[in-house]
């Protein structure tokens, strides 16, 4: 099988199963669990590059649909029809589809069904609002333990979900480093609402598993790769599991001898416990692949520090990379930490660069139509 045969081979509608090798806590003693996952590629002819995505097919808990069907008083064994095949409910909730997230369109439609006034006001676009803040920390077995639905169809129950949507994940290796082999850094999501036990619904099913096959897919992304230019300087910014594409870019880079600076900006809670892949780092340093490395821990001191601020701290050095060809890269939370970062970039421009703030955005502007300023972020 030749790897462009094998690339174009599997997809999300018909993913590789991928022997599970490692899954390791990278967070010891930490209030977060982060995880770093291998799986095998061993004989499958697939290939990715670093900045591309795993997709990963997840399969809900078994104890969540479980005591979802209880709450339904559903035995699990109805047929339920999806094209031409038949399924058990059970089976359909275990592989097909999401049945823990809330959403709108979901209230919207079991309202259809149950007429609840509370929800009805609810669902009036002046209280959306109240709406998020009801949806908050609520999964749709929330929705039928406050307003039990007796008989309710399976088929009307059905039509509430939507399809289990695959979870995409930055790779966390190069190829060329880890032969027949992809890895992941992901942080497991599980928390407490409204007196029940939450998990993320891939992320546990990836903790909760050795030495079983995965079902996935590669994602390729154009838009966020190394240089094509080998001797090109490259700035870094990942905190948290945003680490991920870094350390596969600085394994690439050494694999093809690519003699650009490297500059990583990491940062998370503690580094005495969320110091993710700290010894490669410092390992990396010391043997000068690694030109420049700030953290920032935001827990380790009275002040909150974050990357931004490492940032400014070290602006007239980062603007003078920049000037001098670096690309930047920023990968992790979308909501916050990529807008900090980009206000941190504009802020260097306009005090290191005499910029007034529109020429910093105009300047930003440039610098992504260039493709040298990359995000991948969620």
């Amino acid at each position: 099988m030749t790897t462009q045969s094998a690339d174009h081979l599997y997809s999300k509608s018909n993913p590789y199963s991928s022997g599970l090798l490692v899954n390791r806590v990278m967070t010891e003693g930490s209030d977060k669990e982060t995880r770093h996952f291998e799986f095998s590629l061993q004989d499958s002819g697939l290939s990715y590059e670093p900045g591309d995505s795993l997709g990963v097919l997840p399969v809900n808990c078994s104890e969540v649909v479980d005591d979802l069907l209880s709450v339904l008083g559903f035995s699990g064994t109805e047929p339920v029809q999806i094209g031409e095949e038949s399924f058990s409910l059970k089976d359909t909730l275990l592989h097909k589809f999401a049945c823990t997230v809330l959403s709108k369109i979901q209230i919207k439609k079991f309202n259809d069904i149950a007429r609840v006034p509370a929800l009805e006001e609810l669902l009036k676009i002046e209280n959306k609002n109240d709406l998020v803040d009801y949806m908050w920390g609520r999964e749709l077995i929330d929705l039928f333990k406050e307003y039990p639905q007796q008989g309710l169809a399976v088929e009307d129950f059905v039509s509430l979900l939507r399809p289990m949507p695959p979870r995409l994940y930055s790779i966390a290796s190069s190829l060329k480093a880890h032969s027949e082999e992809v890895h992941l850094t992901v942080a497991v999501v599980r928390y407490d609402s409204h007196g029940r036990k939450r998990k993320g619904v891939c992320s546990s099913y990836l903790a909760e598993r050795v030495g079983e096959t995965i079902p996935c897919y590669f994602h390729p992304n154009k838009n966020f790769k190394l240089p094509v230019v080998q001797n090109a300087p490259i700035i870094m910014v990942g905190p948290g599991t945003g680490i991920a594409p870094f350390r596969a870019f600085i394994e690439e880079r050494m694999a093809t001898g690519a003699t650009g600076k490297n500059w990583l900006f990491f940062g998370d809670r503690s580094q005495k416990t969320d110091y993710l892949y700290g010894e490669e780092w410092i390992r990396y340093q010391k043997e000068g692949i690694l030109n420049e490395l700030d953290l920032a821990w935001s827990r380790d001191q009275e002040e909150k520090v974050y990357v931004q601020h490492k940032m400014l701290e070290r602006g007239a050095e980062l603007w003078n990379w920049i000037q001098e060809g670096a690309l930047f890269y920023v990968c992790g939370d979308a909501s916050r930490m990529a807008k900090d970062v980009d206000q941190a970039l504009r802020t260097i421009a306009q005090e290191h660069g005499s910029m007034s703030e529109e020429d910093s955005a105009v300047w930003i502007k440039s610098l992504q139509k260039e493709k040298r300023y990359l995000k991948d972020v969620y």
